[in-house]
């Protein structure tokens, strides 16, 4: 694998200078040395292959990592300044509030503070791992992290100290509207849909649309009686099919490939048990996709006044959280970090969240279309292409061919090699 010798690429530090006052002299050469080794590929990425990609020493970046005094916090915060000054990558009134919880699985690490034996979204089973509930903001044509928050199962804290995912939620709402994130919608899967969580997004004054459980008991008038009772969202379900069947129509949802679908929806305004608050509630008759085995979804909305299509595509912009947390764990290594203490995995999880921004505020602002030929389309081609300028920034004063090794890395731009390094 080709080192980076002393990393230098205008962009990146211009995203970095700001970060500058948040370290003292000696932590700022580490933080920096740290977010430009983010962008190389790695067998199994480690502080210690941190190290070695970038030729420093190993026991100053594990000190920096793991004991140096800095802040996860203040470094969110200037992230989210910097993404929300330009058109280009800042949240707007377009876009959603999603929230969700993933889980980094370490089978072998039953001494990892936090890890216990818990579900495992990404391996569909339970297993032994560290969980984060995260807030996002997505729109159809953005989607950032805005927050984390490190669930510990309540058998690792003192009692006092507990927050279960659903308190953890509630933080990130109320962290995203400190942060004047323009939200006015909250989107959560079924799992979060409690009559308190749902009550708790009303009281900020913002709308909820949510899936609900199969077994979710939704008030309903029964078609016999005229009486309103109570049903499982299964036995509506089946009621609905066999009893107002002339009553369904079809809806026009959008697909994750840009195409839109049909889809058989039935919806009336009623509650849930144990919820004061109003919601309209849409009975989808298929599957979201040909992946998905459920045959019918049911989606709720505190904002009753919407149509049926507005609300279903609201909800399916949570695809883009679930997009944001592949892309952390697949290009930015969020879920193999190789440290034991909360500290240490907190810092791991802000340090991706930096590096991830660093390539959407790359990609959003084309910093690359002038430099390279084929300019990345999404955050992995983007990485990818950062790393490449990277190994060519590092090595071109080695090469006896600067313009062969210039047409390798697919540079175009003779600017940036006849000013490289530094660029």
């Amino acid at each position: 694998m080709a080192k980076f010798i002393n990393p230098n690429l205008r962009f990146v530090d211009q995203f970095l200078a700001h970060f500058k006052p948040c370290f003292t002299k000696t932590q700022w050469p580490m933080f920096r040395q740290y977010i430009y080794a983010a962008f190389a590929d790695y067998k199994r990425p480690s502080i210690e292959a941190f190290a070695e990609q970038l030729n420093i020493s190993y026991q100053k970046l594990q000190y920096f990592f793991s004991e140096a005094d800095w802040d996860i916090n203040e470094l969110n915060a200037i992230r989210l300044k910097i993404l929300g000054q330009q058109s280009t990558t800042r949240a707007t009134a377009a876009g959603v509030l999603a929230i969700d919880d993933t889980a980094c699985p370490k089978p072998y690490a039953e001494k990892t503070e936090g890890a216990k034996i818990q579900y495992c979204g990404s391996l569909k089973r339970e297993e032994n791992c560290n969980v984060a509930v995260a807030s996002c903001f997505v729109s159809e044509t953005k989607h950032f992290p805005i927050a984390f928050k490190s669930y510990l199962p309540i058998e690792v804290v003192e009692a006092n100290d507990f927050k279960s995912k659903l308190d953890l939620a509630k933080d990130l709402i109320d962290n995203a509207l400190s942060q004047n994130i323009p939200i006015s919608t909250v989107v959560v899967d079924n799992w979060y849909a409690s009559s308190e969580f749902i009550e708790f997004v009303v009281s900020k004054n913002l709308n909820l649309i949510s899936e609900v459980k199969s077994n979710r008991s939704i008030l309903f008038t029964d078609p016999k009686t005229r009486q309103w009772r109570h049903y499982s969202a299964t036995a509506l379900t089946d009621l609905i099919k066999t009893t107002f069947a002339h009553k369904i129509k079809n809806v026009n949802i959008p697909r994750k490939d840009g195409s839109s679908k049909p889809v058989p929806t039935y919806s009336f305004i009623s509650r849930i048990k144990d919820c004061q608050t109003q919601l309209k509630i849409i009975f989808l008759f298929d599957s979201w996709s040909e992946f998905d085995e459920q045959k019918a979804h049911v989606i709720i909305s505190t904002d009753i006044v919407s149509s049926d299509k507005k609300i279903i595509s609201t909800y399916l912009l949570r695809w883009g959280i679930e997009e944001t947390f592949r892309e952390l764990k697949d290009d930015f290594a969020f879920d193999q970090y190789q440290v034991r203490h909360q500290k240490q995995i907190q810092r791991h999880w802000i340090l991706s969240f930096l590096a991830w921004s660093i390539t959407y505020w790359i990609k959003q602002n084309a910093c690359l279309s002038k430099i390279i030929f084929e300019p990345p389309e999404n955050i992995a081609q983007c990485k990818k292409a950062v790393g490449l300028l990277l190994i060519f920034d590092s090595t071109r004063l080695l090469s006896k061919n600067p313009a062969l090794s210039a047409s390798l890395a697919g540079i175009k731009s003779a600017r940036f090699t006849d000013s490289s390094p530094g660029n």
